[in-house]
Formats: structure tokens, sequence, C-alpha cells
């Protein structure tokens, strides 16, 4: 499956992206390491897999994942840089962050260095006390969403997939 789905993302973006490998997959999408050949930088793709796509609410609760994450500068966010969709191929590119998830630092480093340990829980905060301060919960915090920057030791929230955009309606229909 995986192949067939990383040759068909490469026929929707080839002129555009050049994907190089899956890098992560979770519950709903499946995320690759790709470059802009426009913009010449790096990049992740996240692919709502055909399958997926086809549902409805699936596919809402997908586009909406990149619409609120669209909506969040911070440099505690991982920010998307567009939304498309291609040969029946729904996905998003945002930045890629060089590095690992926090899950995997804590199954090699069971026990963080205390400084570590602040610095990441304080860029965590930042960056939901800004999503909060936006009209945004995020719902799914947890290590494997918190990736951290290789270069920088930065701390990045990732996956706003059930995030509940708190409007005047109180509208949640997608997550209740």
């Amino acid at each position: 499956m995986t192949d067939h789905l990383l040759d068909r993302l490469v026929a929707a973006v080839g002129t555009q992206y050049l994907v190089d490998a899956e890098i992560g997959r979770g519950g709903m999408a499946v995320v690759y390491r790709a470059t802009d050949l426009r913009l010449h930088r790096r990049v992740a793709i996240k692919l709502l897999p055909p399958e997926l796509a086809f549902n409805p609410d699936v596919r809402e609760r997908f586009l909406r994942e990149a619409q609120t994450s669209a909506q969040l500068a911070h440099p505690h966010i991982v920010p998307i840089y567009t939304v498309d969709e291609r040969e029946g191929l729904v996905y998003f590119v945002m930045a890629l962050v060089e590095g690992e998830s926090l899950a995997e630092r804590l199954k090699r480093d069971v026990r963080l260095p205390i400084a570590d340990a602040r610095r990441i829980l304080a860029d965590v905060a930042d960056a939901l006390a800004y999503a909060h301060e936006r009209g945004v919960v995020h719902r799914d915090v947890k290590p494997d969403n918190v990736m951290i920057d290789r270069a920088t030791g930065r701390a990045v929230v990732t996956d706003f997939g059930i995030a509940r955009a708190v409007a005047a309606s109180g509208s949640d229909r997608l997550t209740r």
C-alpha cells in the first residue's frame, strides 16, 4: 500500500515537489519528506489516503486541521504552507522539522535533563497559550505531537487534527 500511495503522490505533485520517503504515519494520514522545487526548501507533505478521502467527515476533519493550523503563525507551531487536492489525493504541505518527536526522545532518554524538560514545556505551553488566545484548543497534546528540532532543540507542536475551534456557535460536531 505504501509504495502505491507514494507512487500516486509522486505522480500528483511531481512538478512541484520531489518526494523522498515516508517519515510518519498516524491513524488518519501518512507524512512524507519532500523538497519544494520552486522555493528550494524541505517540507513535509501530510496525505490523507484515498480510501479515507471519500468519507466526507474524515475529509472535512483533515481539511479543518490544515485550515486551523494555517491560522496559527507561531515559532512553536508547525506552519502550514498550502492545502491541495490533485488526482484524487488530498494533502497539505507544512514545514519540515528536522529532528525527532518528543516520544522518540523519551524512548531514548527516559529521564530528560531538567533544563531540557523546562525548555520543552515552556515551548509547548507558549504555543498552546498562543493557540488558545486565538480560540483554538489542540485536544491531542502528547509526546508524538511535539517535534524537537535537531539543530536548535526548539519544541514545535504539530497535528491539530482534532483541534476544536471555539466559535460563537460552540459547534464541534466533528470531534464530539
